[in-house]
């Protein structure tokens, strides 16, 4: 909730004060951002979560694959890091021809080894099932990005650069930090090169990357593809309807971090019947709270965007509710996507958001140059509802 509440306040400063142009920026530099995060942190954390859950009872196991775990997210999110500053200029100049987007490409950068330590620690508190330290984790970091980045863009006047310095600080400083919370499970005497532990957490992390970064093109595409056929403004414009309608999986993506360890322990076990039971019982619960979030959103949004954003991000309404219709159907699968990875199924996901991936994009090149946002909105829509589908039927079998 708080992660949630924090990216929406962060966005209304920076779409009131900025305008849909700056707002179209920020949202362009903080979609690579995010995209650059799948693999800085190459499913590590997801990998400990699942690892972490399933050897519960072994110290030593654990301690093997958390501080090889935490060995691994160094690597990769160095090597990420380098990567993306390297490819700045193509991304910023080539791509989207908004060469202010360099600078601020660049210094997200720096932030991926931080990163990628931070997602290893948040899988092994969730592993472990200490929510009450991951969600403190959490609420510190998103206080202070929004704190920062609103004194740096309202008193300070350092616009949309601000705004991006105003979370990679933060990150940078707290996940330097937080290794402190899981410090009875590094070292003692673990091997932080365990090849066994690295193995497995490498080739667990690479289906999950792999699947995770799919997983993203199919929400984001319509946002990056709509900043290369069009204006940041139209990006910043339709940004105001994707985080409207994204506000339906924020229930579920909180369920999601409960059922994932969950369903590990359960199948650790033995017990298919119980994950089952779990996996279509958070989905009905789940469909139902969407449902009801989501009527609501349509009935009051035009007054949500005039309010909040002002007049000029109105066009978004009609996007809006072409992606609540996807979201609602698709927001029962956040609450359990993790599922197949919690039961060493991890291809399985990988395989059907290609799938997704290639339809979504396509769809996207087809609709946004005729359609625009709405032919955005309307792409994403499609590939969710099939997505959801194929999931579904994969979870059945």
């Amino acid at each position: 909730a708080t992660a949630s509440l924090a990216h929406f306040i962060l966005r209304i400063v920076l779409g009131r004060e900025l305008g849909p142009d700056g707002l179209g920026v920020y949202t362009l530099a903080f979609t690579i951002y995010l995209f650059g995060m799948q693999f800085a942190a190459f499913g590590i954390g997801s990998a400990l979560t699942k690892y972490v859950a399933e050897f519960l009872e072994d110290k030593v196991a654990v301690r093997n694959y958390v501080s090889s775990g935490m060995t691994s997210s160094i690597i990769t999110g160095g090597l990420m890091g380098v990567v993306l500053f390297l490819l700045a200029p193509y991304i910023a100049i080539s791509f989207f021809h908004v060469p202010e987007l360099e600078p601020l490409i660049q210094l997200t950068a720096i932030c991926y080894p931080f990163i990628a330590i931070q997602k290893a620690v948040l899988g092994t508190l969730n592993g472990f099932r200490k929510m009450h330290l991951y969600a403190l984790l959490n609420i510190i970091q998103n206080v202070t990005v929004v704190a920062t980045s609103i004194t740096l863009v309202l008193f300070l006047g350092m616009g949309v650069m601000g705004a991006v310095i105003g979370f990679v600080g933060p990150t940078i400083l707290i996940s330097a930090l937080c290794p402190v919370l899981i410090r009875d499970c590094i070292g003692h005497g673990a091997s932080f090169w365990n090849i066994p532990a690295l193995r497995a957490t490498t080739v667990f992390g690479f289906y999950v990357v792999l699947g995770n970064s799919i997983g993203f093109l199919n929400t984001q595409v319509d946002s990056i593809l709509i900043g290369y056929y069009m204006i940041p403004t139209e990006v910043g414009i339709y940004a105001v309807a994707v985080l409207l309608a994204q506000t339906l999986t924020l229930i579920p993506s909180a369920v999601q971090r409960v059922t994932a360890p969950a369903t590990a322990t359960l199948y650790g076990k033995g017990d298919i019947e119980g994950v089952r039971n779990i996996v279509f019982s958070t989905m009905k619960k789940s469909f139902l709270i969407s449902v009801g979030i989501a009527v609501t959103i349509a009935v009051l949004g035009q007054n949500f965007i005039t309010i909040f954003f002002t007049e000029e991000f109105f066009s978004s309404y009609i996007p809006l509710l072409i992606l609540l219709l996807g979201h609602t159907i698709y927001a029962p699968l956040a609450s359990v996507g993790s599922v197949f990875g919690s039961i060493g199924k991890v291809h399985i996901p990988f395989r059907i958001s290609a799938v997704c991936a290639v339809l979504n994009i396509a769809l996207n090149i087809l609709f946004i140059p005729h359609l625009g946002i709405t032919g955005a909105a309307l792409a994403t829509t499609i590939s969710l509802i099939i997505s959801f589908t194929i999931f579904t039927v994969a979870l059945s079998s």
